[in-house]
C-alpha cells in the first residue's frame, strides 16, 4: 500500500529470511509539509515502525500513544494505525515491513541512546543506496539486518521468536536462569551445570538463538523483571528477586535495557 503525505528518501524491496522469518521492504520516510496526518490504514504484513525525529501521535486501534525519537512500534498484520505530527521538526520514520510467524500483538518500546546510534550507523552504510535498484548487495543487506535486530532484541520479539528452540542444551540453559537467580549466574557457572565448554556453549546458544550466554541471561532476567512489576511488590523487592543485591543498579540496568526506569515501565503497563 503507497501511503501518502511522506517522501521516500529509500525505498527497497527485499527478500531477506532468517529462519522463519522474511523482510520484505524497508522504507525511510520524512513527511511532507503538505499535510501533518497519516490517515487510517493497515497491512496484511507485519511491519516495524520506528521514529528518528519529530513528534507526534501514533493511534493503533482505538489507543493513541505519544511519539518522539527513539520510538517505534510492531504492528501486526492488519492492524489499523494511523498518525498526527505534533509541533516541531518533521518526522523523519524507518519502516522494515515483514512476514514472523506467530506474532500477532502490537508492541511499542522506546530505544536506547546506543542502540539509537546502532541504528544510525547502520543507515550512514545506506547513505549511497540508489532507491530501486534490484540488486542488494551484501553490505547493504547487513546493515538492514543489524536495523532488525535492534528492534527485535528490544521489542522481545527475538526471546518470542527462539523461545521454542528445541535442542535440549538450549531448554536446560533458560530452565537453569528460570530456576535461579539470573544476575548471579556467570556463563562457566552454567557451562558446568548443563556440562559444556563456555565456548562451546556459547557457539551454540548464538547458532540456535541468535544470542550469547549472557545475552540469554539478561534475556531471562528482563523477562522475570517484567513478570514481578506487573504485581505490587517495591521496586526494591523486585530487584531482590530478580537477582541484584543494589535496587539502584537494577534500576540502571533496566532502563539499559529498556529505555525507562521500572517505575515507568510499571506505569506505562498499567
Amino acid at each position: 500500500m503507497q501511503i501518502r503525505n511522506v517522501r521516500h528518501i529509500y525505498s527497497q524491496a527485499l527478500d531477506i529470511r532468517v529462519g522463519p522469518l522474511r523482510v520484505r521492504r524497508f522504507n525511510l520516510n520524512r513527511h511532507l509539509p503538505e499535510k501533518d496526518w497519516v490517515a487510517a490504514h493497515k497491512h496484511r504484513h507485519s511491519q516495524f515502525l520506528l521514529y528518528l525525529t519529530g513528534n507526534g501521535s501514533q493511534r493503533i486501534g482505538a489507543t493513541t500513544y505519544e511519539v518522539r525519537p527513539g520510538k517505534f512500534f510492531f504492528l501486526p498484520p492488519r492492524c489499523e494505525h494511523s498518525f498526527v505530527e505534533g509541533d516541531g521538526r518533521r518526522p523523519l520514520c524507518l519502516t522494515l515491513d515483514l512476514e514472523l510467524p506467530g506474532a500477532s500483538q502490537a508492541i511499542r518500546a522506546n530505544l536506547t541512546q546506543a542502540d539509537l546510534q546502532i541504528i544510525r550507523q547502520a543507515l550512514s552504510v545506506l547513505h549511497d543506496w540508489q532507491p530501486g535498484n534490484e540488486n542488494v548487495r551484501p553490505r547493504e543487506a547487513a546493515a538492514v539486518l543489524q536495523i532488525l535486530d535492534v528492534l527485535m532484541r528490544t521489542s522481545g520479539l527475538q526471546q518470542n521468536a527462539v523461545a521454542h528452540a528445541t535442542l535440549p542444551v538450549v531448554r536446560r540453559v533458560r530452565e537453569v536462569f528460570r530456576e535461579n537467580q539470573p544476575s548471579s549466574n556467570a556463563v562457566s557457572q552454567v557451562a558446568e551445570i548443563v556440562g559444556y565448554h563456555p565456548d562451546h556453549l556459547t557457539r551454540i546458544l548464538r547458532r540456535e538463538t541468535g544470542m550469547s550466554t549472557g545475552q540469554l541471561r539478561a534475556a531471562e532476567t528482563l523477562k522475570r523483571a517484567h513478570g514481578l512489576l506487573a504485581g505490587t511488590d517495591p521496586i526494591a523487592t523486585v530487584a531482590e528477586k530478580s537477582g541484584f543485591t543494589d535496587p539502584n543498579y537494577f534500576t540502571r540496568w533496566f532502563r539499559r535495557q529498556t529505555g525507562v526506569t521500572p517505575t515507568q515501565w510499571r506505569a506505562g503497563a498499567r
